[in-house]
């Protein structure tokens, strides 16, 4: 599971650095953000909040502040929100389940036969 995790945490790195490297994010096009596509379907359904919540706090910056955050700033807040739940999702949250329901179904299943 630690390899996976690894894995999983160097892929993001990648997309990350993919995202930097891209000659759109220093021009401000939205086109930049494309690299991030693949870590958002990696971090399904808990990627979808985080997409959800910085669009929520994209668009409080400009009706409330008049402040226009630029592409990378966006883009920084969305890996960083995507690589946050989607390890939290697939690496502490799905584990921690999956024991719950073990030890439901032992309790459940286990049990001495009636006397």
């Amino acid at each position: 599971m630690r390899r996976l995790a690894l894995l999983w945490l160097l892929a993001s790195i990648a997309m990350l650095a993919v995202m930097l490297l891209r000659p759109g994010i220093h021009e401000n096009e939205r086109s930049a953000l494309a690299v991030l596509v693949p870590l958002y379907f990696l971090a399904l359904p808990f990627g979808h909040l985080g997409v959800m919540a910085s669009n929520k706090l994209k668009l409080s910056l400009v009706l409330e502040f008049n402040i226009v955050p630029g592409i990378l700033a966006e883009g920084l807040v969305l890996w960083t929100a995507l690589v946050v739940l989607g390890y939290a999702q697939w690496f502490i949250v799905l584990p921690w389940v999956s024991r719950k329901c073990l030890q439901l179904s032992r309790f459940l299943f286990k049990r001495d036969p009636a006397r």
